[in-house]
C-alpha cells in the first residue's frame, strides 16, 4: 500500500487565506491521486526557514515537531510521496534539501501542484532572490522577536491543543475546542502502546499531528497539571 504526506504551509497572512484554502484542496487532492494513504501534515501560517539562516532560539521550520516528525518518517522510508504546493512551501532554505536527501535514502519523491523550474539556474537564481527578500523580512522583525525571547514569550503557531492566552505571550491549553483534551488523549493513547493508526482512528487526528504531540508531551503534560493546580 502506498503512503504519501500532503505539506501545507504560508509565510505569512492569517489562517484562513484563500491561497491556504486553495493548498488544502489541492495538495491533499493530487496526494490522494498518488497514494492509496494520505497524512495531512497542515503548517498553516509558518516560517520557512530553518537554522541555516535564523537563530537557534527562533522560530524555524526545522524546530517544528511536525516538520521533525516528517524528517524523521522520510528517511525511515516510510513515505512513498512528499506532495506540496510547490518546492518554497517545504522550506525557504538550504533545509529543503535536508528534506530532500532524507526523501531520497528513503526512496520518496517529491510531487508538486506547481513544479518548480526545470532550468537549474534560474531555479537557483529564483531561489536566491527569494531568499534576499525574505533575509530582509526577517530582520525587520528580528527585534520583535528578541523582546519576546528576552521575556519568555512562546513562538510561532500553537501547536494542536494549545492557542496564546490574552496578552498573546504564552501558550495555554485550548480548552474551548476540545482539542487540549484531544491532545491528552493522544499521549494517554500512546503510552499505553496503542500504534498511530489505532491513535488516529479513536481521536480523529491524523497521525503525524499525533505524533508531534507526542514529541511535545511534557508541556502538554504540564500545562495540564497547571490547570488542575490552578
Amino acid at each position: 500500500m502506498s503512503r504519501a504526506a500532503a505539506f501545507i504551509r504560508k509565510s505569512q497572512g492569517s489562517d484562513d487565506d484563500v491561497s491556504l484554502e486553495l493548498q488544502r484542496k489541492r495538495v491533499p487532492e493530487l496526494a490522494e491521486r498518488l497514494a492509496d494513504e494520505v497524512d495531512v501534515i497542515d503548517l498553516g501560517v509558518h516560517t520557512g526557514f530553518s537554522v541555516h539562516m535564523k537563530g537557534a532560539t527562533e522560530e524555524r521550520i526545522d524546530a517544528n515537531p511536525e516538520v521533525e516528525t516528517l524528517l524523521e518518517t522520510l528517511h525511515g522510508g516510510e513515505y512513498d510521496y512528499l506532495v506540496a504546493w510547490d518546492d518554497t512551501r517545504l522550506a525557504r532554505d538550504q533545509f529543503y534539501w535536508e528534506l530532500k536527501r532524507a526523501a531520497v535514502l528513503g526512496d520518496c519523491l517529491f510531487e508538486f501542484v506547481e513544479d518548480p523550474p526545470e532550468d537549474e539556474l534560474t531555479f537557483r537564481v529564483q531561489r536566491a532572490v527569494e531568499s534576499d527578500v525574505k533575509r530582509r523580512e526577517i530582520k525587520k522583525s528580528q527585534a520583535a522577536m528578541d523582546a519576546r525571547e528576552q521575556r519568555g514569550d512562546d513562538h510561532g503557531r500553537p501547536p494542536f491543543g494549545l492557542c496564546y492566552d490574552e496578552d498573546g505571550r504564552r501558550w495555554i491549553p485550548d480548552r474551548e475546542s476540545g482539542e487540549f483534551a484531544t491532545a491528552l488523549e493522544v499521549i494517554r493513547l500512546r503510552e499505553t502502546g496503542r500504534s498511530w493508526r489505532d491513535i488516529g482512528d479513536e481521536t480523529g487526528v491524523n497521525r503525524s499531528t499525533a505524533r508531534g504531540i507526542y514529541n511535545r508531551r511534557d508541556r502538554y503534560l504540564e500545562e495540564a497539571e497547571t490547570g488542575m493546580v490552578a
